[in-house]
């Protein structure tokens, strides 16, 4: 043989591992085409490797059926609809000035806001100049337990201050007085803000 052998015997030798006397023969006086084998056989052995493996539809069905429940992050456009801003139902900061008290001075005050199926209780106490605020959240729609909800304090320019991760109270400690946004974000619902929420 003085050529090199065919290309298609040297695809049956490296995957089938069938040849002729005659390639046999070449092979061994061929450097050329005993890397070209060495080459396909690498092949061979890595298509091997891919095809053992590969899961089989049993097994990618139940992989599927694992992540079934898993929900689909909403887009940004759809987060921006799936907003709720609270409405203040109750601030106890009112009462003395409905009863016609002057001068009167706070430690702390409270207030009740509500959105839809879910309402807000804020605590806000004097600690020196800054405050502690204590949140409950009443869930309306949560009936085997609570729901984890991330709660954030966020000043003018959308920088978040405070963060905290609760199911039905939560605490923020060190609160300057001033004008903030409240974001609840929960798995189960549209996200509620408190804007403007004013801590005085």
């Amino acid at each position: 043989m003085n050529e090199h052998i065919a290309t298609d015997d040297l695809y049956a030798l490296a995957f089938d591992n069938a040849a002729s006397p005659a390639v046999v023969e070449h092979l061994a006086a061929c450097a050329h085409c005993r890397q070209e084998l060495a080459t396909l056989r690498d092949l061979a052995g890595e298509l091997e490797v891919a095809r053992r493996s590969a899961p089989d539809q049993t097994d990618l069905n139940a992989y599927r059926a694992l992540f079934k429940h898993v929900r689909v992050q909403p887009t940004s456009l759809q987060r921006v609809l799936d907003r709720i801003c609270a409405a203040l139902a109750w601030d106890s900061r009112l009462q003395p000035t409905l009863q016609g008290v002057r001068g009167f001075e706070m430690n702390s005050y409270r207030q009740v806001y509500w959105a839809g199926d879910i309402e807000i209780e804020l605590m806000v106490e004097r600690t020196g100049r800054l405050r502690r605020v204590q949140g409950e959240l009443l869930n309306e729609r949560s009936e085997g337990g609570a729901t984890p909800i991330l709660v954030e304090l966020l000043d003018a320019n959308g920088t978040v201050l405070h963060t905290v991760e609760c199911e039905d109270r939560f605490y923020m400690e060190k609160v300057a007085p001033g004008v903030y946004r409240a974001v609840l974000t929960r798995p189960d619902g549209p996200i509620v803000e408190i804007d403007p929420l004013e801590i005085v």
